[in-house]
């Protein structure tokens, strides 16, 4: 482990601990059931077999960012009030973390000309280890070359939520799934 992840790792444990040996992991179950991946192993695959779930919605620092994730691992970390005696198995609990490429926080002029409906961001040379706990949701990280307002022409990604959720219902009845004698016998089309 070298470079900007071996920082971004002793960033988050701290200045007085060690660097640990990892083992990295591709996938993480959220609590909302969307898996979230890293491009650890994405970019391995064909392009017809990436998913694309890689770019998390976070929280830090009481704010939320986004980013794609470069890899989960898990760290034992020492305990912070831990006795001098660190060899006890007490003294030492698993985090599980990933290590997060961040984008650029929303171009702000374009947020709110927009009615903070287009989060437009670049994509940074900044790394982040964050707790997997923080993460919030998958999102999509759709590349665009917007004119911003303030004139400049750049390649830049905007934000959507909960990609490939709910696009298959979007409130439009077809006449395929819609039989017109359903609105006069209501009561007998209960599934049961």
């Amino acid at each position: 482990m070298d470079g900007a992840d071996a920082q971004a790792i002793a960033n988050f444990l701290g200045a007085r601990r060690m660097l640990p040996r990892i083992k990295k992991w591709a996938r993480l179950l959220l609590p909302n059931k969307q898996v979230a991946r890293s491009a650890w192993r994405e970019t391995t695959k064909a392009r017809e077999q990436v998913r694309m779930s890689r770019n998390v919605k976070f929280k830090v620092a009481g704010q939320f960012r986004f980013g794609e994730v470069q890899y989960f691992t898990r760290l034992a970390v020492e305990v912070d009030d831990a006795n001098e005696d660190s060899d006890n198995e007490d003294n030492w609990h698993f985090l599980d973390i990933a290590v997060i490429q961040m984008y650029s926080l929303p171009d702000e002029a374009l947020l709110q000309l927009s009615s903070q409906t287009v989060a437009s961001c670049t994509h940074s040379e900044q790394v982040l280890a964050i707790d997997v706990k923080d993460i919030v949701s998958v999102i999509a990280m759709v590349p665009h070359k917007p004119t911003l307002p303030s004139g400049l022409t750049e390649e830049r990604f905007f934000m959507i939520e909960k990609p490939g959720l709910d696009v298959s219902d979007l409130g439009v009845r077809y006449s395929a799934y819609h039989d017109e004698d359903d609105e006069d016998n209501a009561d007998d089309a209960r599934i049961e």
